[in-house]
């Protein structure tokens, strides 16, 4: 497996609230990445952001093991999920400037040829496939909605004066939704996990060219990652990839 990973806080911006984490992977290719976006005043969005990633990282090394079922890492993803929304929600409240923080989250977990994703919010998992790019995760926002029930078309998203208001976040409620994919995966098949400073900025055919054309994952991504830094960097970026190069 290749992996790729990187992040900045883009051109506009102080401080880079992205977090992400890649555990090691085991010999059979068996393990998981976390990227997560923080939003709040006063540095809170690093903060959520950071939390989320401990958090699920702690429960998901706490309680993983490869004897799982499909429902017991569906289930530990979700709870997991939970926990960092009940630690950034208790500290929100706890601490004033802390309140009202709240982070995006996505968990990609690699357990016998199957992709489980867990998903809050609007950053995203792709699968790149045959020179071809699909969107896994549906965007928790309001042009989502606004697209799912016909009010606008996806081309009228893209200059939408809501573009960037999510309707779904760890920390901002006592209790969350965690939404649930599953993907399998076959050799040469990449695995795309980015925020929305990468999509705000790249369409999915510009994500897919970059990717196509670079000879690693390394390469690839910070070439993503400079691309939307020269198309603006409205935003902090973070991109990580994973590439099945060999059977897993």
């Amino acid at each position: 497996m290749m992996i790729g990973a990187f992040t900045d806080k883009g051109k506009t911006r102080e401080h880079n609230e992205d977090s992400y984490y890649i555990s090691d992977f085991s010999a059979s290719g068996r393990g998981y990445c976390i990227v997560a976006d923080g939003m709040g005043g006063h540095n809170a969005g690093e903060v959520a952001s950071k939390i989320a990633i401990q958090e699920i990282k702690n429960n998901i090394n706490h309680h993983y093991n490869e004897d799982m079922s499909e429902q017991q890492i569906e289930e530990l993803l979700i709870s997991s999920m939970k926990k960092a929304n009940t630690v950034i929600f208790q500290k929100s409240l706890e601490e004033k400037k802390y309140s009202g923080m709240g982070t995006t989250a996505i968990v990609c977990l690699i357990h016998n040829n199957d992709v489980y994703i867990a998903h809050v919010g609007d950053s995203r998992a792709y699968l790149i496939r045959d020179n071809q790019i699909k969107q896994i995760t549906v965007d928790h926002s309001v042009v989502e909605e606004l697209i799912h029930n016909g009010s606008i078309t996806r081309e009228e998203a893209i200059n939408h004066p809501q573009k960037h208001v999510i309707t779904r976040a760890l920390g901002c409620e006592e209790d969350i939704k965690v939404d649930i994919y599953k993907q399998k995966c076959k050799e040469k098949d990449i695995l795309l996990i980015c925020t929305d400073g990468l999509t705000n900025m790249l369409t999915d055919e510009e994500i897919l060219q970059v990717i196509d054309n670079s000879p690693d994952m390394q390469r690839g991504v910070e070439k993503l990652v400079g691309l939307s830094n020269d198309k603006g960097g409205l935003d902090n970026i973070t991109v990580v990839a994973l590439s099945f190069t060999n059977s897993i």
